[in-house]
């Protein structure tokens, strides 16, 4: 079944959504990383311009996903993953915002000392942050707030399908800027997690636009591996925006090839994407998730699988802090 835009709209406008970012983001055209690359002319969507502390993605999916936050008046905010998470430092700074709490129970890795890039800007939001080294210690930090009797609202499992729901908007902001270049897309890249990729093939298909979306994952998988898991999210967003639509693994193409050793690990392909970027284009990349994503498409190119008079989209979700803290990597 086939949905028009303001169809979508419609049924986006029955979610509550908070104000957190500017858009909508550009859609830049890159002749010089184009030429340099000698296949398809290379678009770029700029979600890493979303305003608010560099949030990225995270500022479109927070406008869904933490809207229940507020409406269900939660006293935490909290997040726990990598030193240099950037949903970490996005977390933090909506609390800053919205007046909450906020209390980050993340991973004493290996970019944790010196205090820099993501995890220095968490702390200037006012974030609470506990380091450790242990899962069993995180754990104890989050049942230790709630014996307190604080709501604790943690942005990565709650609203889960909710940020895959904000990149069915995305999908329409893209499109949109599309059509008003006379751009017909023939690929699609982006960093895959789930919601962002996710979001994106939902609203394609939503809309009947045939085009290839290939998710390149920060983390090393056999490719393809997680398809299952995203048509799972999809089925799921489609029920709460009901839409008539169902999806299979094979609606999506998720590359695993390009993340090399491990998360927060970078490759050789992955520097060289920020290199040209920025060289070329004065576009920053990270060597974690945008970097990682941007090497794949790089490599289709170069590998001939898109040829000139063809158009690519590199949807950038931001991370540019952890330049940073990866100086010396780069």
């Amino acid at each position: 079944m086939a949905y028009s835009v303001q169809d979508l709209k419609d049924r986006l406008g029955k979610f509550s959504r908070l104000d957190l970012a500017d858009l909508p983001t550009p859609l830049d055209r890159c002749p010089r990383l184009s030429g340099e690359l000698g296949g398809p002319m290379v678009w770029v969507k700029r979600e890493d311009q979303t305003g608010l502390a560099m949030g990225g993605n995270k500022a479109r999916e927070f406008e869904y996903s933490v809207a229940p936050a507020v409406d269900e008046d939660y006293d935490v905010l909290l997040h726990g993953a990598a030193s240099q998470s950037n949903q970490s430092r996005f977390t933090a700074a909506v609390a800053a915002k919205l007046g909450k709490r906020c209390v980050i129970v993340g991973r004493k890795d290996e970019h944790a000392e010196p205090i820099q890039g993501n995890l220095m800007l968490t702390h200037l939001f006012g974030a609470d942050v506990r380091l450790s080294s242990s899962a069993e210690e995180r754990d104890r930090t989050i049942a230790d707030l709630k014996d307190e009797g604080l709501k604790v609202y943690n942005t990565s499992s709650d609203g889960y399908y909710l940020r895959t729901v904000s990149y069915v908007d995305g999908f329409i902001e893209l499109w949109g800027q599309l059509q008003a270049n006379d751009v017909k897309p023939d690929g699609i890249y982006v960093c895959s997690g789930v919601h962002t990729h996710t979001g994106l093939v939902v609203g394609a298909k939503a809309l009947r636009v045939d085009v290839r979306i290939v998710g390149v994952s920060p983390s090393p998988h056999p490719n393809n591996e997680k398809n299952a898991q995203l048509s799972e999210v999809a089925n799921e967003v489609c029920k709460m925006m009901d839409l008539q639509l169902t999806f299979t693994a094979d609606d999506f193409e998720t590359r695993g090839d390009y993340a090399g050793d491990g998360y927060g690990v970078p490759t050789e392909g992955g520097i060289e994407a920020v290199n040209l970027c920025a060289k070329l284009e004065g576009l920053l990349l990270d060597p974690v998730y945008s970097g990682k994503a941007f090497s794949g498409m790089v490599d289709h190119i170069r590998s001939g699988e898109w040829k000139s008079g063809q158009n690519l989209v590199f949807v950038h979700t931001g991370g540019t802090p952890a330049l940073f803290a990866y100086a010396g990597e780069i």
